[in-house]
């Protein structure tokens, strides 16, 4: 069966924000915006999400360059506009596998988190290619195993031992899709690109408490609504669990975990 992009629920992007967005989100967006060569003109980021890499990305490219920020999710977006006011930023709703740009249009070219939830990956570094300049730089983020971000895997593990029924095939996809280094490495020789380095890159996560990290791994996705078919006594058992396994198998509040992605960068 092809795969499909999952639409959010509108309530959805703003539990993602708010419980995951601090804890996974903001040490590699912090990260991400160091590795950028120089200080580029025109930029354009794929799957902007929250907007967190893209506050940074504004903050740090200044008044005189751009910023095309694009994702597939429309109430996404409406976040991401929220929370950066910057000037320099145009927010736009585009398929990362088909995008709205002439050949050679951006100095640098970043996907952070998104490429794995792409239906055809090949193309979405195809396109990334064909839009960047020659020369210009290209840097994108996918997630390790979910055993070497050991909130995530304790979270997903509680959520499939107590769905009753086959969780939904997008369930998990974001850490099983793109963490194979090699993987990786073939779709960027695949596009054209040269000089490619893939690195995994590890970094400490922090969260309030472990129900915060509950909650943004059981309400911040779609595999909420599956949890709720069952009835709201389940998704407060997920979660009370999920808690007291962090606490048991990581450490107690304030939470702080190791996280693990892989990053790519690649020259044209």
């Amino acid at each position: 069966m092809e795969e499909k992009n999952i639409p959010f629920e509108k309530t959805i992007p703003g539990v993602y924000e708010k419980y995951l967005g601090p804890y996974l989100y903001e040490p590699y967006s912090v990260y991400v915006t160091s590795r950028i060569k120089g200080y580029p003109k025109k930029v354009l980021e794929i799957g902007v999400g929250s907007g967190r890499l893209t506050n940074h990305l504004a903050n740090k490219m200044g008044s005189q360059a751009m910023l095309h920020a694009i994702d597939i999710n429309p109430n996404m977006l409406e976040i991401a506009r929220e929370k950066v006011k910057a000037s320099n930023v145009e927010f736009l709703v585009a398929d990362a596998q088909s995008l709205p740009f002439p050949d050679h249009s951006f100095d640098c070219v970043i996907c952070q988190f998104s490429f794995m939830f792409l239906p055809d990956k090949q193309k979405g570094f195809n396109e990334a290619w064909r839009v960047l300049k020659p020369g210009g730089q290209f840097i994108f983020l996918t997630w390790d195993k979910a055993e070497n971000n050991r909130t995530l895997h304790i979270s997903q593990q509680t959520i499939l031992e107590f769905l009753k029924t086959e969780p939904p095939a997008y369930f998990g996809k974001a850490y099983a899709a793109m963490n194979n280094p090699d993987v990786l490495m073939e779709y960027t020789k695949g596009a054209g690109f040269e000089n490619t380095s893939i690195e995994k890159i590890t970094l400490t996560g922090q969260s309030p408490t472990a129900m915060d990290a509950a909650i943004g791994f059981v309400e911040g996705n779609s595999i909420i609504k599956e949890i709720l078919k069952e009835g709201p006594e389940l998704l407060e058992t997920i979660k009370t669990t999920i808690t007291k396994r962090i606490h048991e198998q990581v450490c107690k509040d304030p939470i702080s975990s190791e996280l693990n992605a892989w990053l790519g960068e690649a020259f044209k």
